[in-house]
């Protein structure tokens, strides 16, 4: 099994133009059949937006939000709910 570290599953938010990325660890996830990012999903004033991902597909999620106060969070199909600091 791969290492559990936090830098291949805490959620980083990028600010862009049209609005946020959410790249999944400071070291990319892997996207293999069975270990890969199921979802990414952000919350902003009280509502939840998610991105579903399958295997193969970048680590990442691109939302056309904007806020101050934005938190993210990823379930990884064998290590679980991971979420931002």
């Amino acid at each position: 099994i791969e290492d559990v570290g936090s830098e291949k599953h805490v959620p980083i938010i990028e600010r862009t133009a049209g609005g946020i990325k959410v790249k999944i660890g400071s070291v990319p996830h892997p996207m293999e059949d069975k270990h890969f990012i199921e979802w990414v999903e952000v919350f902003i004033d009280g509502t939840a937006y998610r991105k579903f991902l399958k295997p193969g597909d970048k680590p990442e999620a691109e939302f056309a939000v904007t806020a101050e106060k934005i938190e993210a969070r990823e379930y990884c199909s064998i290590h679980g709910l991971w979420k931002t600091p």
